[in-house]
């Protein structure tokens, strides 16, 4: 929704800065406004919900890692002491 606002003032804008008249100023800013919506499309932006979604997965990602890491140093521990042991 805020990309057809953003659309409509850039190309309002854009029109109003070429002071054409009548039918050519609506026929420029109908001909504006379609190539700012495809530009816009092919950004490929994410809605906030999709942004917020992902910011969850990757929170629950970095946790994931984080209790990995913790598993393998104490495994690392282990092995170090088994190996100690088996030394002496």
């Amino acid at each position: 929704m805020r990309d057809r606002d953003l659309v409509g003032e850039i190309s309002g804008r854009l029109t109003g800065l070429l002071q054409s008249g009548g039918a050519a100023a609506s026929d420029l800013r109908g001909k504006i406004e379609r190539q700012l919506r495809e530009g816009v499309a092919e950004l490929a932006a994410i809605d906030r919900e999709e942004f917020d979604a992902q910011v969850r997965a990757l929170q629950r990602a970095e946790e994931r890692i984080q209790a990995l890491e913790e598993t393998v140093a104490e495994l690392e521990r282990r092995l170090a002491g088994e190996e100690a042991a088996s030394a002496e």
